[in-house]
């Protein structure tokens, strides 16, 4: 048997051992749970808010009151998942990570909810409680 098909035996192996297990068991089943990141504007009036990733830039747009963006993607296989924004309005600006696999990975199972506030933002994975964890940065116009 060649390298090569020795090689594909034991990668289609593994492949299908790690497949098999059940998701708490498997080693990467963090990978395959798909995240929604919405970022809400409870604020009167509109932001600007731009978000990227360290690989794509989703674009700037106005969030209207009330509105939300919602960012659904799956973590990077290597472990280094990073999605950010900065939001605007007025005198008000911040950029700040609202996916870091570090710090989100467990605490985000399946939903992460920014609300961009008066007094700074929140975040929360229930939609229930909020933490404030950034306050605005001030800027003149």
């Amino acid at each position: 048997m060649t390298s090569l098909s020795q090689f594909t035996l034991v990668l289609f192996l593994s492949l299908f051992l790690i497949s098999s297990l059940p998701p708490s068991q498997a080693f990467f089943s963090e990978v395959w749970i798909k995240r929604h990141v919405h970022i809400i504007n409870d604020l009167p009036g509109d932001m600007m808010l731009h978000c990227k990733s360290g690989d794509d830039d989703l674009g700037a747009r106005t969030l209207h009151q009330g509105e939300e963006q919602v960012i659904t993607f799956k973590m990077n296989f290597f472990g280094s998942t990073l999605f950010f924004c900065s939001a605007r309005r007025e005198w008000r600006f911040r950029s700040f990570d609202v996916f870091t696999e570090e710090r989100d990975k467990y605490r985000c199972r399946g939903d992460c909810k920014w609300s961009l506030r008066n007094d700074g933002i929140y975040f929360s994975n229930n939609g229930t409680a909020w933490d404030r964890e950034y306050w605005w940065e001030y800027a003149m116009p």
